[in-house]
C-alpha cells in the first residue's frame, strides 16, 4: 500500500470519527433514542463503507484530501440542526388541524393512489414472475424503466392520478404517520392512508426501481422515530410488528433486483452494494467543490427555472448529461445533496442557500408551551427527508417529481399554517 493510499485511509477514518464523537455527544445530550439518531447512525454507516469501497479493488478513486470532509461535515450538521433540535420529550402534543381540512388532504391522496391499484397489481403480478424465476429478470426491468425515462420532464400529463400520488411522496408517508398518533381517527382514511403509502412499494419492485424502494423504508424510518412518542402503546407495536413483516417482505425482491443486475458481473453483488452505500462521500472529497463548472440549478430546481423563464433547461437527466459533457462527474454517480447542491451553485453559494434555509426553519419551528404545531411539524419532516434520503444518494426533491413534492409540502406547510392563524385569531375574539 502506498503512502498516498494510506494517508487517504486516514483521513476517511477521521471522518468516520467525527461521526461517532457527534453521535456520543448527541445520545449523552439526548439520553433516547430518535429521528436525530437515526441520521446520525446512517452517516456513519455511509461513512465506514465509504472506508470499505476505497480499498475495494473493483473500484478506483482519487486521492482523498481533509478540506472536502470538513465542509462536508459543517454543510450536514448546518443542514441537521433543526432535526437534532427537535426534542419530542419537551413536546406534550401536536395541534391537530381542523378535521375536514386534514380528512380533505388525505383523501386526495388516498384517491390518487387507489384509482392506480389495478394497474400497479396487474403490472406487479407479471413483472415479479420475472424477477424471482428470471436470472435477467431485474435487469430486464431496469432496462425497460430507462428506456421510457427519456420522455420524463417533457411536459405531457399521460397518468394525472400517478403524477398526484408522486407529488405527495413523502408527505403522503407523513400524513400516515401522524395519523396514526390521533385519538380519534376514521378506520377507512388510515386504511387508506397505509395501503397508499405502500402502493409505491409495489410500483417500483415491478418497475425494477431500487432506489424508490430504498427511499420509501427510508422515509417511513425516520417519520416512525419521529413521532413514536405520540402513539398508544398498542399502535407503537402495531407499527413496529407490521414495519417488520413490510421490511423482510421488501428486501426480498430487492435482493433479487441487486444480484439479477450485479450477480454475474465482475465485482458481484456484495462489492456494488459498498459501491452504492459508499461513493458519495468519496465523489464529494474529489469533486464536490471543483468538478470543472457548475450546472446553474439545472437538477435541485429545474422546474422553477423554467417556471422564470429561462431557455435551454433539461428536462430529464439524459438532456442534463448531454448539456454538461465537460464536467467531472453529474448525477450519474452518488455524491449526496450537499454535493447536488455544491455542483448546481459551486462551494461558495451553497452555503448561503443553506444558511438562510436553516435560519428559516429553525425560526418556524419553535415549540412554545410544549406544543408542536402541525404546519411546524411538516416542515420539519421536510428537513428529515431531505436530510435523510439524500445521504446515500442525491438531492431527493430534484427534477420534475421533487420539484412537485417540494410545491406539496410548501403549500401544506402554508396552508395549515394560514388556518391555525385564523383559527387564533377566532378564539381571540
Amino acid at each position: 500500500m502506498t503512502i498516498t493510499k494510506i494517508l487517504s485511509n486516514a483521513i476517511i477514518l477521521f471522518f468516520i470519527l467525527s461521526w461517532i464523537a457527534t453521535i456520543i455527544l448527541y445520545q449523552v445530550k439526548k439520553k433516547h433514542f430518535d429521528a436525530g439518531s437515526v441520521l446520525l447512525f446512517s452517516y456513519l454507516l455511509y461513512a465506514v463503507m465509504s472506508l470499505i469501497l476505497f480499498n475495494n479493488p473493483y473500484y478506483s478513486f482519487n486521492e482523498m484530501s481533509i478540506f472536502p470532509f470538513i465542509y462536508l461535515y459543517l454543510m450536514l450538521m448546518l443542514a441537521f440542526s433543526p432535526v437534532l433540535r427537535y426534542d419530542y420529550n419537551k413536546i406534550d402534543e401536536i395541534q391537530k388541524p381542523p378535521t375536514i381540512f386534514l380528512n380533505l388532504v388525505c383523501i386526495i391522496f388516498i384517491a390518487a393512489c387507489l384509482m392506480q391499484v389495478p394497474t400497479i397489481i396487474s403490472d406487479f403480478a407479471l413483472n415479479i414472475v420475472r424477477l424471482l424465476f428470471v436470472s435477467s429478470g431485474g435487469q430486464d426491468l431496469y432496462n425497460e424503466a430507462m428506456a421510457d425515462s427519456y420522455s420524463l420532464g417533457d411536459g405531457s400529463i399521460s397518468n394525472l392520478s400517478s403524477i398526484i400520488s408522486n407529488a405527495y411522496g413523502n408527505f403522503g408517508i407523513l400524513l400516515f404517520f401522524y395519523y396514526l398518533s390521533l385519538k380519534k381517527r376514521n378506520k377507512f382514511i388510515m386504511i387508506g392512508l397505509f395501503i397508499s403509502s405502500i402502493i409505491s412499494i409495489l410500483s417500483n419492485i415491478s418497475l425494477g426501481q431500487r432506489g424508490p424502494i430504498l427511499e420509501i423504508v427510508l422515509s417511513m424510518i425516520i417519520t416512525y422515530f419521529a413521532l413514536r412518542k405520540f402513539y398508544h402503546p398498542k399502535v407503537n407495536k402495531i407499527v413496529k410488528n407490521t414495519g417488520i413483516v413490510l421490511l423482510i417482505a421488501t428486501i426480498v425482491p430487492v435482493a433479487a433486483l441487486t444480484v439479477s443486475r450485479f450477480g454475474e458481473s465482475e465485482e458481484g453483488s456484495e462489492s456494488s452494494l459498498f459501491f452504492y452505500a459508499g461513493q458519495e462521500n468519496l465523489y464529494f472529497n474529489n469533486y464536490g467543490l471543483d468538478n470543472g463548472g457548475i450546472r446553474y440549478g439545472d437538477r435541485t430546481f429545474p422546474f422553477f427555472k423554467r417556471m422564470l423563464g429561462f431557455e435551454n433547461v433539461p428536462e430529464n437527466f439524459w438532456d442534463r448529461r448531454s448539456k454538461y459533457p465537460n464536467l467531472q462527474i453529474n448525477d450519474e454517480v452518488f455524491i449526496g445533496f450537499v454535493g447536488d447542491f455544491t455542483l448546481d451553485f459551486g462551494p461558495f453559494i451553497a452555503p448561503i442557500i443553506f444558511i438562510l434555509f436553516t435560519i428559516f426553519v429553525l425560526n418556524n419551528t419553535i415549540v412554545r408551551n410544549g406544543r408542536l404545531l402541525f404546519h411546524q411539524l411538516i416542515l420539519l419532516h421536510f428537513v428529515m427527508s431531505l436530510c435523510m434520503l439524500g445521504g446515500m444518494k442525491l438531492y431527493p426533491f430534484s427534477d420534475l417529481g421533487g420539484n412537485l413534492q417540494l410545491i406539496v409540502y410548501v403549500l401544506a406547510f402554508l396552508f395549515f399554517r394560514l388556518i391555525y392563524a385564523y383559527s387564533l385569531k377566532r378564539e381571540q375574539r
